[in-house]
């Protein structure tokens, strides 16, 4: 039996460290704290809905801090670091990344077995469909933590949007329903590390999907819910590391499922050129990155959260055909959570979407290098020793490191909206 490999065994000191309030360091991150010209004041919006960040739990290892601040040399000076990053050349524009998502969609209403799913994956699964001509989705995987893996639920969402009557609409480089619910799978269905004898059918596509790629052709891994069905296909086939490039959405999610998440990152020890973008690395709330593409920006008129889902979403879509009794964007989901943000328009798991689309329909961002700025948030390095760890800027506060999406609020608030008008709109 191969030995579980965990995160406290041979990690450099560094990266076990708990963050310590002294060493942060403003730098680079109060750049992109600026807002851009379409967005208002990031500083007093962000500020009004942003929680305190929790104290560092002692038993819970995050990366020390890392000085990304005027001597970077990645990003340039702390002067100079947004311009350069903004108007860097843009590559791989045209690009149709090969993508699998592993999601919770599942158990929105606690312990509700009739709840229709997890809003923020259902809203971006939404998302991600409507995008099928800028991403080839060779995988949709649903895994358990925090929300229960239900595969069903998946199909559900998919047949409601509809996208075989977006086609008939003349937007053919979507896929059709049949390929996406072709790419259904179930992967991990408990809360535990992987091991021996746990293979599942989505840890096993995982496998085979990168393996039908290169290095410089990877399988973009995006996980919206807990690790576990990535760790088990990293357990079972160890090569497909350099395959593969995962972004996942951490805080609760990673927190959810830590012996998964330790395992991914003593991963790391063996196979340090891994690439992953840990988008909320814990302690839960300490930066919380992806948050950005709800919380502050600019939040007026409809490019509120609220006010953006009523105007642009609601009334819009199909009934499939009169499979469902309500239009898509009727039925689409409102956040049941945080106070603020229920009945809005949330996304929380849209950031690895968005940093896909970003350099495509935004013109900002670079697929390889994740510490410059996009539509999905900017990352640093956690530490030479491992050269493609990315984890959130060292922000003194969530809201900065937020910032660094949230400033790009109207561009890929403003394109969503043209996707939904598609239904209305025939193409040519």
């Amino acid at each position: 039996m191969r030995p579980l490999v965990t995160m406290r065994s041979r990690l450099p000191l560094a990266l076990l460290a708990s963050i310590s309030a002294a060493a942060l360091t403003i730098g680079a991150c109060s750049q992109d704290a600026r807002p851009s010209t379409s967005d208002s004041a990031v500083g007093d919006t962000a500020a009004t809905d942003t929680p305190t960040p929790a104290t560092a739990r002692s038993d819970v290892a995050v990366p020390s801090a890392v000085d990304v601040g005027p001597t970077t040399t990645e990003a340039g000076t702390a002067e100079t670091a947004t311009s350069e990053i903004v108007t860097a050349d843009i590559t791989g524009t045209e690009a149709r990344p090969r993508v699998l998502i592993d999601t919770d969609l599942g158990g929105g209403i606690p312990d509700d077995p009739e709840s229709r799913g997890d809003p923020d994956d259902i809203q971006s699964l939404v998302r991600a469909v409507h995008y099928s001509d800028a991403i080839d989705i060779e995988g949709i995987v649903s895994t358990e933590a925090p929300g229960t893996a239900r595969p069903e639920l998946i199909r559900e969402w998919i047949r409601r949007t509809d996208v075989d009557h977006l086609r008939s609409l003349g937007y053919t480089d979507l896929m059709t329903e049949a390929e996406l619910l072709a790419a259904v799978k179930t992967g991990t269905r408990d809360r535990n590390g992987p091991g021996d004898g746990r293979s599942t059918e989505g840890s096993r596509h995982i496998i085979a999907r990168a393996h039908a790629g290169t290095g410089t052709d990877p399988l973009w891994v995006l996980a919206w819910g807990s690790l576990g069905t990535v760790a088990q296909a990293l357990y079972d086939d160890p090569s497909i590391a350099p395959k593969i490039r995962l972004y996942s959405i951490g805080d609760y999610n990673g927190r959810s499922n830590s012996a998964a998440r330790d395992f991914v990152l003593g991963f790391l020890d063996d196979h340090p050129d891994l690439w992953w973008v840990d988008n909320g690395t814990l302690p839960v709330q300490s930066r919380s990155t992806f948050e950005g593409v709800w919380r502050g920006g600019n939040q007026k008129g409809q490019w509120n959260r609220t006010t953006f889902l009523e105007r642009h979403i609601r009334g819009h879509g199909t009934t499939a055909g009169g499979e469902f009794s309500e239009k898509l964007g009727d039925a689409f989901p409102g956040a049941i959570g945080p106070p603020e943000a229920v009945g809005a328009l949330k996304e929380g798991d849209s950031p690895s979407l968005l940093y896909l689309l970003s350099p495509r329909f935004g013109d900002v961002g670079d697929l390889d290098d994740p510490t410059r700025a996009s539509w999905g948030g900017r990352f640093r390095r956690a530490t030479p020793d491992f050269p493609n760890y990315y984890v959130d800027l060292n922000c003194p506060t969530p809201a900065q490191c937020q910032a660094t999406i949230n400033r790009h609020r109207v561009d890929f608030l403003d394109h969503w909206r043209d996707r939904w008008d598609r239904y209305d709109e025939p193409n040519g």
